[in-house]
């Protein structure tokens, strides 16, 4: 079982890896807005010119939140359904 840590640095890692040939691959992990969910870490990001600079115009829009289980460590993107369901509950 993974810490809180350990899955928040394993889904940092997936997406530096998964979004090295984005467009606007300068992005980041928002480590105050992750939570956990049945067994996931629910692990929201948003661009770096966004997060450090306050550039409103960087603001990601449509994004997935990644998504690492704590059991294994493996990690993914949440589907819509799930970001919906998040959304309406306000933890997104």
């Amino acid at each position: 079982m993974l810490t809180r840590e350990e899955a928040g640095e394993r889904a940092a890692a997936f997406l530096a890896d998964r979004s090295k040939d984005w467009i606007s691959s300068d992005v980041r992990i928002i480590p105050e807005y992750c939570f956990v969910e049945q067994g996931r870490l629910i692990a929201p990001y948003d661009h770096c010119d966004y997060l450090d600079r306050g550039k409103e115009d960087m603001q990601l829009a449509g994004n997935l939140p990644v998504a690492v289980e704590m059991e294994t460590g493996k990690c993914m993107f949440i589907s819509w359904d799930e970001a919906d369901d998040f959304m309406e509950r306000d933890l997104l």
